[in-house]
């Protein structure tokens, strides 16, 4: 019976979690002028930084979810209030830009 429950629970909570899209080389071209030099590589290591660093405190939201202008706002201000919780892993203002334009780009993915 414990074993049926503890089932059921994983998956309430994979069927609950959100699955991010896998970047592609069309999403880096999309937002090329926004970001000149933007790769590929870089895009994809700010989906791990988004998956490594946010999840520290909540589960993760899709990118399409907010606007441009809405994580423009949210990331930094959830960056830092991360960094004021001693017990998690603090992020750099390089990871921040990682995860910015990672949420950005993909925000507009179709």
């Amino acid at each position: 019976m414990k074993k049926t429950i503890l089932f059921f629970i994983a998956i309430i909570f994979s069927a609950c979690s959100v699955k991010l899209i896998a970047p592609t080389e069309s999403d880096v071209a999309r937002v090329i002028s926004k970001y000149p030099n933007y790769s590929l590589a870089q895009l994809q290591q700010g989906k791990s930084d988004y998956e490594k660093y946010c999840t520290q405190c909540h589960g993760l939201k899709r990118p399409s979810s907010k606007t441009e202008e809405k994580w423009n706002k949210i990331v930094p201000w959830m960056c830092k209030k991360n960094n004021e919780k001693p017990n998690l892993h603090h992020i750099s203002d390089e990871t921040q830009a990682s995860i910015l334009k990672y949420v950005i780009t993909m925000s507009s993915a179709k």
